[in-house]
């Protein structure tokens, strides 16, 4: 056996053993059953896409597991991911421990999600709202409202307060002052 065909075999051998480790036999693949869209304004990034991919919604047992991880970053990392958020332009995303959807009363569907880093920890110039005077987390709380037509607003825990209810296990970013997301545009579903 010559050196190339040597090298040829255990290259092979190397890369199936890999491929084992990385996709372990039977393991199911996630498909993202909602994406939506939105857009920085009146923040620093300002008119940065932000594309929220959603794996899974979380049931009550899941967003209670993410109410009593709060305080604990370690643990919130370790919880299963349910989602991404990727910044337009950037190869890292954020993971999503926490994705809840509701109705408010005008009919908008109220999203939620939480994130195990605070956004814009990758990059090098820190993400900020002018005059906002919320205590810095090492997590992140996104909400978007977003009507049937696909419009809509949000913020950011940034900008607004988070608000957490262990009653309901629910989290949620105090209402008034300005919204730093525009958008929220739910992108067609991913499944057949």
């Amino acid at each position: 056996m010559t050196p190339f065909e040597r090298f040829t075999v255990i290259t092979a051998a190397a890369l199936t053993l890999c491929g084992g480790a990385f996709a372990p036999a039977g393991a199911a693949v996630r498909s993202v059953v909602d994406t939506f869209t939105t857009t920085t304004t009146g923040m620093t990034p300002a008119d940065l896409v932000l594309r929220i991919q959603v794996l899974e919604w979380s049931d009550d047992s899941a967003r209670a597991d993410v109410v009593a991880a709060l305080e604990d970053a370690p643990a919130l990392g370790k919880l299963p991911t349910v989602g991404y958020v990727w910044p337009a332009g950037s190869p890292v995303g954020y993971t999503v421990k926490y994705a809840h959807r509701t109705k408010t009363a005008d009919g908008r569907d109220r999203l939620t999600f939480v994130t195990d880093k605070a956004v814009g920890s990758y990059d090098y110039k820190k993400w900020g709202v002018a005059g906002a005077t919320v205590k810095p987390l090492p997590y992140s709380v996104v909400e978007l409202y977003v009507d049937a037509a696909g419009n809509g607003t949000g913020n950011l825990s940034l900008a607004a307060e988070v608000a957490i209810d262990s009653a309901t296990n629910t989290i949620t970013l105090a209402t008034g002052g300005s919204h730093v997301l525009t958008g929220g545009v739910r992108q067609p579903s991913q499944q057949g």
